[in-house]
């Protein structure tokens, strides 16, 4: 099994993952999806987890000798910028951190999709720089993706449709994982 397989198979499961409540049931997916913007514990606890990643990422990235003197200043810095983002903008934080997560997660996807020989490797690629297009415009425009969440989550079938198309998504990528890649 590639990296690229493992990736396909895990991006696509949490897709499938995310997206079934959505189809099965739309009313509460839908109520709980609406509230995820603004929704202040989620986002702390999601912008925990990016800091902490972003911390080991950065941390183990100075470990070389050009950069071992930024070492400290990581080690202090991203917990400090995580406490002022955690204090001084509550407003859209889980939307943000959702974002965050969302580049960390493409930035995993790329370079396994760029060295496979497969002639389906696009796909994935597609699918993360989709990601990063999305999660920038997120982060950017919160109010505008809030919008556009409650246009998409309006009614049941608009609810399951939406869930559906991204449960079709994760299958073709949980498929390319398993019988391609």
């Amino acid at each position: 099994m590639t990296r690229l397989s493992l990736i396909s198979i895990l991006v696509g499961t949490l897709t499938i993952a995310v997206r079934l409540p959505g189809v099965f049931m739309p009313a509460a997916f839908r109520d709980a999806a609406v509230k995820f913007p603004r929704h202040v514990p989620v986002g702390r606890i999601l912008m925990g987890i990016v800091a902490m990643i972003v911390w080991w990422v950065m941390y183990h990235a100075a470990a070389g000798d050009e950069w071992k003197w930024a070492q400290p200043f990581i080690f202090i810095g991203v917990p400090v910028v995580y406490g002022l983002v955690y204090h001084f903008t509550p407003h859209y934080l889980a939307l943000r951190a959702l974002a965050a997560l969302m580049l960390l997660a493409a930035w995993q996807m790329i370079p396994p999709a760029d060295q496979s020989a497969a002639p389906l490797r696009l796909v994935v690629t597609i699918y993360a720089y989709l990601w990063v297009v999305i999660a920038l415009w997120m982060a950017s425009a919160p109010h505008h993706f809030r919008d556009l969440l409650g246009f998409v989550m309006a009614n049941d079938r608009r609810c399951r449709l939406a869930c559906s198309a991204g449960i079709v998504t994760g299958l073709v990528l949980v498929s390319l994982g398993v019988l391609v890649y």
